[in-house]
């Protein structure tokens, strides 16, 4: 079976979808299928995980040079203009199945399928719906969310029924492993003391904020109670601010951005892993990485976060300082408690969120045509 994962940011940048793409390729290739990443032409170095993997990539026009209609207008144009040069490789490059992974892609995807023996799919990890929308997933041959309630949301707004497929954590990354002493020092710390971890992208819908207000209001009676954040983004500013508002100087640290082969050493500094998002992520896969390393996980009751979670930690309400306090207390208290739920949750990541599984739900999926006949009301 030869597949095509196409998306054009899987070449010029880096993210969680990108990384998704480059995961899933390597789950094919290792179950033995045949795979191409085809993605927008850099001059961006790939990733490690590219290692091995069949690329090809094309022209296309960034959409900085389009006329201002709008963020979504210009992502689509975007699109676009890859897919112009890209149509002729997507139509006759002998695929048996085409797989994108944004909304925007999926029109010329069908378009450079038709009359061919491509099978079509798409997997959904976001909402970025548009007219018409709900007329070309009703020709898919496969459509999937990351999460149910991504499918949940799909369902609201388009009356479409997706199959859901949990994306993966990558075992070889992220797996129990010795703390990074080198980041230890960096934070300052010392034996004896009580740490939180969190890595995340540093924007004020994350909720890093939150989880330094719940470490304020522990402070007066847990005096080793630390917190180190690992990520970049354009909050930072605001954040360290607000350390100097909070008194939290030399309680919080920020040790910046973390490549992948360092998270484990850094979630090892930890007692347990802070996720009090803000937003309605559609999965929230860091919380599955933290679990993964053994860590306990307190995170919002929202989103795609009690999917990944389930009986890994402790959930609370967005916005609920105070709840989120009680929980780090909870789970510092109660070492028992910390293991049982990280030993849990480790399980749970191993049996539903592996790069395998969510290749082999595909190719099954594609196989069954699972959702085909809820989708067009059948």
């Amino acid at each position: 079976m030869k597949w095509a994962l196409y998306n054009l940011t899987s070449t010029t940048q880096s993210g969680g979808v990108e990384t998704g793409v480059w995961r899933l390729a390597r789950a094919f290739a290792e179950m033995g299928q045949d795979v191409v990443v085809i993605g927008g032409a850099s001059q961006r170095p790939l990733p490690a995980a590219a290692q091995g993997l069949e690329v090809k990539t094309f022209a296309f026009r960034d959409r900085q040079r389009f006329p201002d209609l709008g963020s979504r207008a210009r992502k689509l144009l975007e699109r676009l203009s890859l897919a112009h040069n890209a149509f002729e490789e997507l139509r006759h490059g002998g695929y048996d199945r085409l797989v994108v992974f944004k909304t925007y892609d999926v029109g010329p995807a069908l378009w450079a399928a038709r009359g061919g023996a491509a099978k079509v799919g798409y997997l959904s990890g976001g909402t970025e719906y548009y007219p018409g929308y709900a007329w070309l997933g009703r020709r898919l041959d496969y459509l999937a969310s990351v999460s149910q309630h991504n499918a949940q949301q799909m369902a609201r707004a388009t009356g479409l029924r997706p199959a859901v497929n949990y994306l993966g954590v990558d075992g070889d990354c992220f797996r129990p492993t010795a703390p990074d002493e080198a980041l230890a020092r960096l934070a300052g710390l010392t034996a004896g003391d009580e740490v939180i971890v969190t890595a995340v992208r540093l924007v004020a819908l994350k909720g890093v904020q939150r989880a330094m207000q719940a470490v304020a209001l522990l402070a007066g009676r847990r005096p080793r109670l630390k917190l180190l954040v690992a990520g970049e983004g354009p909050y930072l500013p605001d954040l360290q601010r607000q350390v100097d508002e909070l008194g939290l100087v030399g309680r919080v640290c920020f040790v910046g951005y973390l490549p992948q082969e360092r998270l484990a050493g850094f979630y090892a500094l930890g007692r347990l892993a802070a996720f009090p998002s803000l937003g309605e992520e559609a999965l929230g896969l860091s919380a599955g990485e933290a679990l993964a390393c053994g860590l306990p996980v307190v995170a919002s009751d929202l989103g795609g976060l009690p999917e990944v979670v389930g009986e890994g930690g402790i959930l609370v309400k967005p916005r609920d300082v105070e709840g989120l306090a009680r929980a780090f207390e909870r789970l510092l208290d109660d070492v028992d408690l910390a293991r049982a739920m990280a030993r849990r949750g480790g399980e749970r990541i191993g049996r539903l969120f592996t790069w395998r599984a969510c290749a082999q739900r595909m190719i099954d999926g594609f196989a069954t045509g699972v959702g085909s006949a809820a989708r067009r009301g059948e």
